[in-house]
């Protein structure tokens, strides 16, 4: 069962990642900016971590705690922040409504079911909270891309901003306020991991 739970969430990834892939390349839009987005980046983690628990799922080295823990993390903080903050800002019709049902919801909601449903959950040591240089190097990327080269991403309908998320703007709310989301981000991954890991030994 834990195969083909995790080879099913590895399935709807990568149907929504080819899905949306090709509609960016079709509309003449930016792959660079699409593959910026954390959402698609922790959907990615996702894919290959489930991946490699469908092939085998008794895997317990430092490089693969690291990827899973970060994996599971990324996806909820994804789900999480999507549906606090972000619902709603876009507008989506057809297949493209699916994908983003799948990026923001089934896939966060399916991975941390999998994870708490799991049996022989993987037990994570304190070694695998270097996944944190992960998003910290997402947040350093994103602040200095926007700043470096100002790309353009649609925030909703009828606005844009040079980051993919509006709370990341510096232009539009300085850098304190962005400094403060930044350092609150932080926290809540570190908050996540520190419950992910306590629930694991159980």
């Amino acid at each position: 069962m834990t195969r083909i739970w995790h080879g099913l969430v590895a399935s709807l990834v990568a149907f929504a990642l080819i899905g949306q892939t090709v509609q960016t390349v079709d509309r003449g839009n930016s792959l660079t900016n699409l593959f910026s987005y954390f959402t698609i980046e922790s959907n990615l983690l996702v894919l290959v971590s489930c991946v490699l628990i469908a092939i085998r799922p008794d895997r317990e080295s430092t490089a693969f705690q690291i990827l899973r823990l970060g994996s599971l993390v990324a996806i909820t903080v994804t789900g999480i922040v999507y549906a606090t903050l972000l619902a709603g800002n876009g507008s989506f019709t057809g297949i493209e409504w699916w994908y983003d049902k799948i990026f923001h919801y089934v896939v966060p909601l399916m991975s941390v079911a999998g994870f708490l449903a799991s049996p022989s959950r993987l037990r994570f040591d304190r070694r695998a909270m270097w996944f944190l240089v992960f998003p910290l190097v997402w947040l350093a990327y994103t602040l200095t891309r926007a700043e470096a080269v100002e790309p353009v991403f649609a925030l909703t309908k009828d606005t844009t901003a040079p980051v993919p998320y509006g709370f990341l703007d510096v232009g539009e709310h300085g850098a304190i306020a962005v400094g403060v989301a930044c350092v609150v981000l932080t926290a809540v991954f570190v908050l996540i991991a520190e419950a992910a890991i306590r629930i694991s030994r159980r």
